[in-house]
């Protein structure tokens, strides 16, 4: 008899085990089902990892009701990413978030196209247009975007390095946020400041090392925008500026962490933080995409790298920056 009884108590357990890891129980007994979240990126970098983070914490942290999260990852290759895309839209998700301009678009696009009422918030995307056209293009999409003015990031560097002359400026000119109008905004903003822009166009990140190679050693500084071709290589530009002695300036804080002497940028964290937000408001409040405006994140910060700047040539005034500022 007290076998049996154990043995039940251990059956019970088991069952009972499987089932909290599926459904969360209110205090009445009743089973919730989780919360199904897609998360699409379009490849793998610190940057993006921080935005999914941000939005992953501040989602769990916002509510006690269980969620499922799902990742879909690109790596790069557009190919997978509209396969991802199409899974996405037919998998009856509760709420898709997409990091990125592409993601975001190719979402977008296949919602409208077929008529999908699935929930969509985006994040990390670096135009304010290209997110206005996201939220007026369907219905059930919002999000957060990065307002950038590099004009500032370029009056940052010359205050930081104002002997600077020669700037190159590694990127992949088929980035869905519209680098090549950047590129000519940054050419005629350092024009005023009697510096010469070069450009090094790459489309893949293993070509970062044949194409920046040969140039380097001319240049005074590396300039790497919001680009995720180029960030997803940015160890290679890291070792390229560490042996030439050329200061690299990435527009991301993750950058800095990992080796640009230079980042400036906002906290990746907050942008998805942003998005989560918005999306608590989609599946907890009932409220619609429609109704939420897009949202700007702002505040932007120069880090400088301690451990790189000697080898990187970034021989600046560390009392510019301020020390938590500096990692």
């Amino acid at each position: 008899m007290k076998k049996i009884i154990v043995f039940c108590i251990a059956l019970f357990t088991t069952i009972f085990g499987g089932a909290c890891a599926v459904y969360t129980f209110r205090s009445t007994g009743v089973a919730i089902s989780p919360l199904r979240i897609a998360i699409f990126t379009p490849t793998t970098h610190n940057a993006l990892e921080e935005v999914e983070r941000g939005f992953v914490c501040t989602l769990k942290e916002s509510s006690d009701e269980p969620y499922a999260f799902t990742t879909f990852n690109a790596n790069g290759n557009r190919s997978l990413l509209r396969a991802q895309a199409q899974e996405i839209v037919t998998g009856n998700y509760d709420l898709v978030f997409t990091i990125g301009a592409h993601c975001s678009q190719t979402i977008a696009q296949l919602l409208q196209k077929k008529q999908c009422s699935m929930p969509h918030v985006f994040g990390a995307v670096d135009s304010r247009e290209i997110a206005q056209a996201l939220y007026d293009s369907n219905n059930g999409t919002t999000g957060a975007y990065v307002h950038v003015d590099y004009s500032k990031q370029i009056d940052a560097l010359h205050q930081l390095k104002p002997e600077a002359q020669n700037i190159l400026l590694v990127y992949d000119p088929t980035h869905g946020t519209g680098l090549e109008h950047e590129r000519m905004a940054i050419h005629n903003h350092l024009q005023k400041q009697g510096k010469t822009l070069h450009c090094v166009e790459v489309y893949q990140p293993n070509e970062i090392q044949q194409k920046v190679s040969a140039i380097l050693p001319t240049m005074d500084v590396v300039l790497v925008l919001i680009d995720n071709t180029v960030v997803a290589g940015i160890d290679a530009l890291i070792t390229l500026c560490n042996r030439h002695g050329v200061t690299l300036l990435a527009s991301d804080l993750s950058s800095g962490k990992k080796g640009a002497a230079l980042a400036y940028g906002i906290t990746e964290y907050e942008s998805g933080s942003a998005a989560a937000r918005l999306a608590h408001a989609i599946v907890h409040e009932g409220t619609e995409p429609s109704a939420l405006a897009v949202t700007a994140i702002t505040k932007f910060r120069m880090v400088l790298n301690r451990d790189t700047m000697k080898a990187q040539n970034a021989l600046i005034d560390a009392s510019l920056i301020s020390p938590e500022d500096q990692v």
